[in-house]
């Protein structure tokens, strides 16, 4: 087979997004989620950008959704909330609508988050976390947070968000992908 024909058997046969009303009747993860960081060995960190992927995992028998945007709060070192907030979407005021994410079991689901790290800007402020608390559906997560945020002086600093992805679940006996991306 040739390789044109193998790609596109690939890209026909990659397995689709569930149907939003399957996502809607599972149930909601509570107890079930493994939230981490992860800094892939400094890919997203550069010219005064940093970045981390937020991973969600599904660690119970079953499948279960979250919301496709897990809420971030920063703390400081005594564990009082930061003026860190999430960039809204370009033309998405007053919010983007943002429907939930199915997680089979063993699944999970990623969001590089980025930010600028670095004091480029004439006038500046920069704030250092210890802490990010994650809430996805259940009681929030804190996890340990390295690294600083920067923005302009006399503004709220800012960081972006993507909705939660998926990442793909390979078949055992195929080896194929079995999610969607």
């Amino acid at each position: 087979m040739s390789g044109a024909l193998v790609i596109v058997a690939l890209l026909t046969s990659a397995p689709q997004s569930p149907p939003a009303a399957l996502v809607a009747a599972l149930p909601e993860c509570k107890s079930q989620l493994s939230i981490g960081l992860d800094h892939e060995g400094g890919a997203f960190n550069g010219m005064s950008q940093s970045g981390v992927l937020l991973v969600v995992r599904n660690v119970g028998p079953t499948a279960c959704k979250v919301p496709g945007l897990p809420a971030l709060t920063f703390q400081d070192a005594e564990g009082h909330g930061l003026d860190i907030q999430r960039k809204a979407p370009v033309g998405m005021h007053p919010g983007p609508v943002v429907l939930p994410v199915g997680l089979a079991a063993g699944a999970e689901a990623t969001a590089a988050l980025h930010w600028v790290s670095g004091d480029v800007f004439d006038a500046h402020h920069c704030l250092t976390p210890a802490t990010v608390a994650v809430s996805v559906g259940g009681t929030p997560t804190t996890l340990a947070w390295s690294g600083q945020f920067c923005g302009p002086a006399g503004t709220v600093v800012t960081y972006d968000q993507p909705v939660l992805r998926t990442d793909p679940v390979l078949s055992p006996a195929a080896g194929a992908p079995t999610g969607h991306p």
